[in-house]
């Protein structure tokens, strides 16, 4: 078990060294370690951003398939997603025959009216770039299953941000993981790229507030 641990915990700095220890089952270890962090809220802990940007740059050097990473961490997203999704919508349902506490029993109605409200308007916006952002990428999917948002619509903007994230991080580190600054400052890039990644969706949402904030300029106005 403690090995276990030890490899997800330095699966993105270590890379190289398991490829050479598990060969092409490197490539089941990394579909499971993202699977389960979109699947589970309780392992949002474990690495994400830095295990595709690491895998991209292994890639750039030819020990991994740069094609095959993109297909596996898309279906691991788009699949743990979904799992994440119907965990909440199981809990969402609460059995009315049984008293048993439940930590879910301390959601207020009101609080999961409110979420209920910003899916519904924002949603799109949110399921695909949520991926970008920590902790949310892994409570949205459960929480849209939790107050039942469309399960289509869900998984479909869903697809559309697991391709965005694994595209963006796995191509970064294709181009950029093998620079010497980059490689020996890998905090600093993550974070400059998941600042550059934040650019679209936050152009996106001021254009949303704007039109929604003139159509009730005019509504006013009458």
């Amino acid at each position: 078990m403690h090995k276990i641990f030890h490899i997800i915990q330095s699966i993105d700095t270590e890379l190289s060294h398991y490829i050479g220890l598990y060969g092409r089952q490197i490539y089941i270890i990394l579909f499971i370690i993202i699977f389960a962090k979109t699947a589970y809220v309780v392992l949002t802990f474990l690495p994400g951003d830095a295990t595709l940007f690491a895998s991209g740059a292994i890639a750039a050097i030819g020990h991994l398939n740069f094609r095959l990473l993109l297909i596996l961490f898309f279906i691991a997203t788009v699949t743990g997603d979904a799992q994440n999704y119907f965990i909440g919508n199981k809990l969402g349902h609460p059995n009315k025959k049984t008293k048993k506490f439940s930590p879910l029993n301390l959601i207020s109605k009101k609080s999961i009216e409110k979420t209920n409200t910003f899916l519904i308007t924002h949603g799109k916006f949110a399921i695909m770039f949520s991926r970008f952002v920590p902790l949310l990428s892994t409570t949205l999917p459960f929480f849209s299953g939790f107050t039942h948002y469309s399960f289509k619509r869900f998984i479909t903007y869903n697809m559309i941000g697991a391709a965005l994230w694994t595209l963006t991080w796995v191509s970064a580190g294709y181009v950029l993981g093998n620079i010497s600054w980059v490689d020996h400052h890998l905090s600093l890039s993550l974070l400059g790229i998941t600042f550059v990644s934040f650019i679209p969706p936050l152009i996106v949402f001021a254009i949303e507030y704007s039109k929604k904030k003139k159509v009730v300029t005019k509504v006013l106005e009458i």
